[in-house]
């Protein structure tokens, strides 16, 4: 594991990838308004360990509160895509939602370059929804900025933005 400024963490241990998923789940229905089940945490389980198995450069940034364990999380991987070697995809981020509001998005955002040119990675992306104006406020704010490009979610059909930041 190796340590980043504001308190990130970065791993590959399948132990945190339960805390993680449980944090997807638990946000992803916070934000949709829908009730978490263990059913969408043990779903979100595979979903990490898929990412963090796909390639030697996929890991996983996460900060721990001292009392509660991981409050946030951030999961990176090469561009699904291919078409540029160099660059990273942010795939997944979540903040527990009894912590939002308090910058731990923002704390993990200002680790996030440093554990990613690690892995060589000399940009990122990622998509959001583009209804989704709370993260895209909280990711314009930390310098990442539109590309223009946008996509159909394939199972939930709302429209993603791609956002990209530039890591030198």
């Amino acid at each position: 594991m190796t340590e980043f400024e504001m308190g990130a963490t970065k791993t590959r241990d399948p132990k945190l990838v339960t805390q993680a998923a449980t944090i997807w789940a638990e946000a992803t229905a916070h934000r949709d308004e829908v009730e978490a089940s263990d059913v969408a945490i043990s779903d979100s389980v595979p979903l990490i360990e898929e990412l963090l198995t796909s390639s030697d450069r996929s890991f996983l940034l996460a900060i721990a509160d001292d009392d509660e364990g991981i409050v946030s999380f951030a999961a990176v991987e090469p561009e699904r895509e291919a078409t540029h070697p160099d660059r990273g995809e942010l795939r997944f981020l979540g903040v527990a939602p009894e912590h939002w509001g308090e910058g731990w998005a923002r704390r993990l955002l200002i680790a996030l370059p440093e554990a990613s040119r690690e892995e060589g990675f000399k940009d990122l992306i990622l998509w959001v929804y583009a209804d989704n104006t709370r993260a895209i406020w909280v990711y314009e704010a930390m310098g990442w900025n539109a590309t223009g490009r946008t996509r159909k979610h394939e199972m939930t059909g709302r429209i993603e933005a791609e956002y990209r930041i530039k890591l030198s």
